[in-house]
C-alpha cells in the first residue's frame, strides 16, 4: 500500500489533481502577510507505526516558536487528532490549535467544541469497534472524542476487512461518515471539515486580512486544500499521491527545512 495511487482508488476517493503542481523550492514568501496552518502527523511529525509513537523534538519547539514570531502569531496547527492530544505534544505551544477534523478548536486561550448530532450512536459505533478489535487485534484503535479511527499500518493486508467492517457499521446512517487516510480509516461526523476550521480561523485578529498556506499529507487534508486554493493561498503536500494542492514537497523534514530558511531569509 505504499503506492499513494492505488490508494485513493482502492477506496473510492480521487480528489482533483492541480494542473501544475510545483516543487516547494519554488516558493519565496515573506511570512508577515501570510497565516501558517498545518497538519500535524506527516507534516510536523514523521507518520508512527502507532498512533502513541510519534516524536515532536526539541527542534520542531523551537522553529514553530520562531514561526509565531515571523508571522506574527498566525499560525494553526489543523490536525484529526484530538485538541488536548495535540496539546500534550507541542507543550508551551500557544497558537491555535484545531482537532477532531474541526470538531475542536483553541484560540486565543478559549476551546470551543462541536457538538455530536448523535452521541448515543457514536458510543454504539466505538463500542463495535473496539469488539472488531478483539477479534481481530492486526487493527489498532484510536478513539477520538468524535470518532475513532481503525489502523492497519502494521497490517496493510487489513485495509479490506476494516473497510467492510466499517462500511457495513455505517449503512443506513446520514450523520457520520468513513473517512480515509494514511493506512487508516476514520468514522467521524459528517459536514465537519479541516476548511471549515481554516474559514473559522481566519476571522481572528491575528489572521484576518492574510493570505493562507496549508500543508498537509493525505486525504484528510483535501477540503484545507481546495479551501486555500479558492482564496489565493498557497497549498501544500507532502509526499506522493493525487491531490488538489498547488505545491509538493518530499517529507515533513524537508517542508521544516523551507519553513526554517523562510523564516531566516527574512531576518538576513
Amino acid at each position: 500500500m505504499e503506492n499513494s495511487t492505488s490508494f485513493y482508488q482502492f477506496v473510492g476517493f480521487q480528489p482533483p489533481q492541480a494542473p501544475d503542481t510545483g516543487g516547494i523550492e519554488e516558493l519565496d514568501i515573506d511570512p508577515a502577510q501570510y497565516a501558517l496552518f498545518s497538519d500535524f502527523d506527516g507534516t510536523i511529525v514523521e507518520i508512527a507505526s502507532r498512533p502513541d509513537a510519534i516524536e515532536y523534538t526539541g527542534d520542531d519547539a523551537t522553529l514553530f516558536a520562531k514561526a509565531m514570531k515571523a508571522f506574527g502569531g498566525a499560525v494553526a496547527i489543523v490536525s484529526g487528532r484530538n485538541l488536548d492530544d495535540v496539546a500534550h505534544y507541542v507543550g508551551d505551544y500557544k497558537g491555535v490549535i484545531s482537532g477532531g477534523h474541526g470538531t475542536e478548536l483553541r484560540i486565543e486561550g478559549e476551546v470551543e467544541r462541536h457538538k455530536l448530532p448523535d452521541p448515543e450512536h457514536l458510543e454504539h459505533i466505538k463500542a463495535a469497534v473496539a469488539e472488531f478489535a478483539v477479534i481481530d487485534p492486526r487493527v489498532i484503535l484510536e478513539e477520538k472524542t468524535y470518532g475513532i479511527v481503525l489502523h492497519f499500518r502494521q497490517n496493510p493486508e487489513m485495509e479490506f476487512k476494516a473497510r467492510k467492517f466499517a462500511e457495513c457499521l455505517l449503512e443506513g446512517r446520514d450523520d457520520f461518515e468513513l473517512q480515509p487516510a494514511k493506512m487508516a480509516l476514520e468514522i467521524k461526523p459528517k459536514n465537519i471539515s479541516k476548511a471549515a476550521a481554516i474559514e473559522k480561523i481566519m476571522l481572528a485578529p491575528a489572521f484576518f486580512g492574510r493570505t493562507p498556506i496549508y500543508v498537509g499529507d493525505d486525504a484528510t487534508d483535501e477540503t484545507a486544500f481546495a479551501y486555500v486554493n479558492e482564496q489565493d493561498g498557497i497549498s501544500i503536500k507532502i509526499g506522493d499521491g493525487p491531490t488538489a494542492a498547488r505545491y509538493r514537497t518530499e517529507s515533513p523534514a524537508s517542508f521544516k527545512k523551507w519553513l526554517s530558511g523562510q523564516m531566516t531569509k527574512r531576518r538576513d
